[in-house]
């Protein structure tokens, strides 16, 4: 009894090893599988890399000529950049100009103290007109005039812009107009006095 109860014991154990067997053996295949399958894609995917990175000796050719050429074309020698530093060097002076003209803290005065005077419904210009190298504003200062329709008229054209505007100053005051770089800037000073003249006395100030 105790004999045959061994004997199928030990079926038992051979079958469970057996089982044991072919579990690990298709485990190892499918691990065999997968790293097949991992391995032929990181191989694809050096060859794409490689193909897509890689350049035949014109290619290397052609680049390092383009930057010869760039070098010569774009390079100077010592005395070229010693010419450009002093032809473009500024003193204090001159960069305290260029700002006074950045914060439009310059001026000019085209008319000083003028006494003009014109029929009824006209105006008095001056000729030439006035120019301006630098934008800019305008301030046409009538200190005194003999009437309450006095008026004062800019006009213009730069850049596309034509500039056209009057404003009235009454028997006395200041019309301030924005000015662009142009050599064709007419100022008029006049009345619209229907039946009367009018004198009047004038400064104009240009601010850039």
């Amino acid at each position: 009894m105790n004999e045959q109860k061994v004997k199928v014991t030990g079926r038992n154990v051979a079958i469970a090893l057996g089982i044991i067997c072919i579990i690990l053996a298709v485990g190892l295949v499918g691990s065999m599988v997968n790293y097949t399958m991992v391995t032929n894609n990181k191989d694809a995917t050096y060859r794409d890399y490689t193909w897509s990175h890689s350049h035949s000796n014109s290619d290397y050719d052609s680049l390092h000529n383009a930057y010869q050429n760039y070098v010569a074309t774009h390079s100077y020698s010592n005395a070229e950049y010693d010419a450009y530093v002093a032809n473009h060097h500024y003193t204090d002076a001159e960069y305290n100009y260029l700002g006074d003209i950045v914060n439009l803290a310059k001026s000019s005065v085209w008319v000083d103290d003028e006494t003009i005077s014109q029929p009824a419904s006209s105006y008095t210009t001056w000729t030439p007109t006035f120019s301006a190298s630098y934008a800019g504003y305008v301030s046409v200062w009538v200190q005194t005039s003999t009437t309450t329709n006095t008026y004062v008229r800019v006009i213009y054209s730069a850049y596309g812009v034509n500039y056209d505007h009057q404003i009235g100053v009454g028997t006395g005051g200041t019309a301030v107009f924005p000015v662009l770089p142009s050599s064709t800037i007419e100022i008029r000073v006049g009345n619209s006095n229907l039946f009367s003249g009018a004198t009047e006395t004038v400064t104009i100030t240009f601010h850039y």
